[in-house]
């Protein structure tokens, strides 16, 4: 059983600077002693500020982005109705890029990865690696090749070159199978067996093994149009992941601004800027979790609605998801499906993780999940699985329902038809993000370069995994 500790990021911060003005030699004119000196945070200091943004990656900017062009939310005003109609620029992606991804989370988890060794902190570098490989799966499934490689050396490499979309998933699976290796080797600076130094999740190393191989599944299923083995290879995954709700790596938000859950804390500062998607909300009609997605205001549906306790994702200690055992079970149907089996049961299981999880009536989950079946073709099979994930990953991991509908083209949603301009002229539902403004500015020549490599800069020019 977890115990999740509740986060209050300033306050880590600020331990961070406390730490660092403590350790601080003022001898030199040549120091800041005000600045904090990277050199000198430990550890279990960079860990939950790691975990906190990587986390806040999933469902804050991006899971927007994802939410709203895959139809689950629709934009009512201000920036949200551009992304509606598929106007996302350079600049809208810049702080996603920027402070929640390159110079956020994953330099944080390289920076522990740096500080670690085999025999001092070998634990914690392997849950740095896993949440890296995420946050890498993060950046390439959004806007396809990336700096990797070559990023997070300072001066030493200012214009970083970018790593091919192929590249950046080999270097996930390296990083997963890594972590792996990592957490079961000894530790001789490990005091707790139950918790990593610093992490905000209690949990021992066999469960984060569990999760390192449920997060290789979700990679190599993504790889389904490319390697003709990826639903073996994420079977074999999978026979070493997660065996229930109980081993995902949940993450506990606060209970109020600014330490809450992303959603929560965007329906208070932008109330009514984001609401549900109308097709949404009719594709969820006589499904048992409508109510514990939306709430009826007049003629639209509301995701988020202040004092309304029965919107499970949108509260302020909502959990974060790293990957949840649900999508693990769709995976694991459509991987059987497409090795000629059956994944009715599979699928049946992931619909009942999913409503177990927020809280649907036992005598409800039966009901909707007698009606559930496989076995006519392949492609219908496929379809039926990706709807019903489609369901059960909204509010979690909105990034990955976009991944899904790349992949295999489901749910079978009708494009905005206001959805043609000169970002995405074909008028397509979006298939990446335009690198952002900074990158033009300061990494110009990595950038056309990476570019011109993959056949443009539009929203409507697919990926290598996906095309």
């Amino acid at each position: 059983m977890k115990r999740i500790y509740k986060i209050n990021k300033v306050f880590i911060f600020m331990m961070a600077i406390a730490f660092t003005l403590s350790s601080c030699e003022y001898g030199s004119i040549d120091e800041d002693p005000t600045r904090v000196d990277e050199s000198t945070v430990p550890v279990n200091v960079i860990m939950p500020i790691m975990q906190t943004q990587s986390h806040r990656n999933i469902t804050a900017g991006l899971g927007r982005l994802s939410g709203i062009v895959m139809q689950q939310w629709n934009g009512a005003d201000a920036q949200q109705l551009g992304y509606t109609s598929y106007v996302i620029g350079e600049n809208d992606t810049n702080n996603f890029w920027d402070t929640g991804i390159y110079v956020g989370s994953m330099r944080d988890c390289v920076q522990i990865i740096e500080k670690t060794s085999d025999t001092d902190g070998v634990h914690s570098r392997g849950l740095a690696k896993i949440y890296l490989a995420a946050n890498i799966g993060m950046v390439t499934n959004s806007w396809g090749d990336a700096p990797f490689s070559e990023a997070f050396q300072g001066e030493d490499n200012l214009f970083p070159s970018y790593d091919t979309q192929e590249a950046l998933y080999a270097t996930i699976f390296r990083l997963l199978t890594e972590a792996e290796n990592d957490l079961l080797a000894t530790d001789p600076t490990r005091t707790n067996p139950n918790v990593i130094p610093g992490s905000l999740i209690t949990m021992d190393n066999a469960g984060w093994i569990k999760v390192a191989n449920a997060l290789k599944a979700r990679y190599y299923i993504q790889l389904s149009k490319r390697d003709p083995d990826a639903a073996n290879k994420a079977l074999a995954a999978i026979a070493k992941a997660m065996d229930s709700n109980a081993d995902q790596a949940q993450f506990s938000w606060g209970d109020s601004k600014p330490s809450g859950n992303p959603l929560a804390i965007f329906g208070v500062d932008r109330p009514g800027t984001m609401i549900i998607e109308p097709q949404f909300e009719a594709m969820m009609t006589g499904d048992p979790r409508k109510d514990s997605y939306m709430v009826a205001s007049g003629t639209d549906y509301l995701y988020f609605e202040n004092d309304n306790t029965d919107l499970f994702w949108a509260q302020f200690e909502s959990p974060g998801l790293l990957m949840t055992y649900a999508e693990q079970k769709f995976i694991e149907a459509e991987a059987i499906e497409r090795n000629g089996g059956d994944g009715t049961a599979a699928l049946v299981a992931g619909v009942t993780a999913n409503m177990e999880f927020i809280g649907v009536a036992a005598g409800d989950i039966t009901t909707y999940t007698a009606g559930l079946a496989l076995g006519g073709t392949l492609e219908a099979d496929i379809e039926v699985i990706i709807v019903e994930k489609y369901k059960a990953l909204y509010g979690n991991t909105p990034i990955e329902v976009w991944n899904d509908y790349k992949r295999t083209g489901y749910p079978a949603l009708t494009p905005n038809a206001n959805g043609s301009n000169g970002f995405n002229p074909s008028g397509v539902i979006p298939r990446r993000w335009l690198y952002p403004i900074s990158e033009r500015t300061a990494n110009f020549a990595s950038l056309e370069e990476a570019i011109s490599r993959q056949g443009g800069h539009l929203l409507d020019n697919s990926t290598w995994a996906f095309d």
